[in-house]
C-alpha cells in the first residue's frame, strides 16, 4: 500500500466528561477526507493515546475508519510500555480495519536498543500490515538511532519511520541511507517542505488538523516539479505553528480547530486549552 502524500495525526475528540466521542471523531474525520488528505493518523501524541481508555480504542477506531470516504485510510498508533501490551494494540487495530500500524519504543522506563529491536520485530510478526516506527525523544525520553531504523527497513520489519525529533538534522539522518522503498515522513510541520525535496514522499502534518487544504496544497505542490511554488504556504504553516505552539499540546490546536473550523473536539482533562 502507498504510505505517501499528507497524513493527518488525528486529534481526538471527547465529550465534555472526558469520554471519547464516537460521533464527533466520525464527523470530523469526514472533514479531513473532504478536504482530501491521504491517510488519517488514529491514536497518536496528537491523539492523546496514552490517556484513553483501553475500552474506548476498538468503538473510536470502528466509528472513524467505518467514516474514511475518498479513498483515505487510517493508521493506528500501537506504541505501549510493553511488548505485549503494543502486539495486543496492533492486532486490535488489525481486526478494526487499519490500514498500517505506528508504534513509539517503550516508554517511561527505557529498555536497551536490543529490546527495542525485539519489540518492533515482534510487532512486525504479529500482524500483516506495514509498520512505521516513531521517533518522538521528547515524550519517549530516548531516541531511536538511524542505524538501528534502517537495518530494520532492510530486513522488511520496519516499512518506515515517522521522524518528529524537532530538527532537519534528524530528518536528514534518517533519509540518508535509508533503504530502498523505505518511507520516511517528518512530523514536524515546519519541516514537511524541507524534507520532501530532499527525498520525504510525504508528511505527517499536525496542522492538519486546523488547515487540512493548506497541508494538501503544500504537500502536492512540494511532491511538483516546481517545488518552490510551495514556499507561501510553508511560511503560512511557519506562523500557525508558532501559533499552536504557544499553548500546551494538543489542546491548542484542538482549540485553533474549534475555533478556525467549526469542529467541537472536546477535551479530555487534564488536557484543557
Amino acid at each position: 500500500m502507498a504510505l505517501d502524500g499528507l497524513t493527518v495525526p488525528m486529534v481526538t475528540a471527547f465529550q465534555d466528561g472526558g469520554e471519547v466521542d464516537t460521533a464527533r471523531n466520525a464527523r470530523f474525520a469526514r472533514g479531513l477526507c473532504d478536504a482530501r488528505v491521504d491517510h488519517v493518523f488514529l491514536l497518536g501524541s496528537m491523539g492523546e493515546f496514552a490517556s484513553i481508555d483501553p475500552g474506548e480504542r476498538g468503538a473510536l477506531l470502528e466509528s472513524v475508519i467505518e467514516s474514511l470516504t475518498w479513498g483515505v485510510d487510517a493508521w493506528v498508533g500501537c506504541g505501549a510500555p510493553s511488548t505485549r501490551q503494543a502486539v495486543r494494540l496492533a492486532e486490535e487495530a488489525e481486526a478494526a480495519g487499519a490500514a498500517a500500524i505506528v508504534a513509539v519504543p517503550p516508554y517511561y522506563l527505557h529498555p536497551t536498543l536490543e529490546a527495542v529491536e525485539r519489540y518492533y520485530r515482534a510487532l512486525h510478526a504479529a500482524v500483516r500490515l506495514p509498520l512505521l516506527a516513531y521517533n518522538i525523544p521528547s515524550l519517549v525520553g530516548y531516541a531511536l538511532p538511524s542505524a538501528l531504523v534502517h537495518r530494520l527497513g532492510k530486513e522488511g520489519v520496519l516499512a518506515g519511520a515517522k521522524n518528529t525529533a524537532g530538527s532537519w538534522d534528524s530528518v536528514a539522518d534518517y533519509l540518508d541511507g535509508a533503504p530502498p522503498g523505505f518511507v520516511v515522513l517528518p512530523g514536524d510541520d515546519v519541516l514537511a517542505l524541507e524534507s520532501i525535496t530532499h527525498g520525504a514522499p510525504g508528511a505527517i502534518m499536525g496542522l492538519a488538523n486546523i488547515v487540512p487544504k493548506l497541508a494538501v496544497q503544500l504537500v502536492k505542490g512540494a511532491r511538483s516539479n516546481e517545488p518552490e511554488s510551495a514556499r507561501p504556504l510553508h511560511d503560512l504553516i511557519v506562523r500557525l505553528a508558532q501559533v499552536a505552539g504557544s499553548g500546551p499540546f494538543p489542546s491548542t490546536a484542538k482549540f485553533l480547530a474549534q475555533e478556525l473550523r467549526a469542529a467541537p473536539v472536546g477535551y479530555s482533562p487534564p488536557y484543557d486549552p
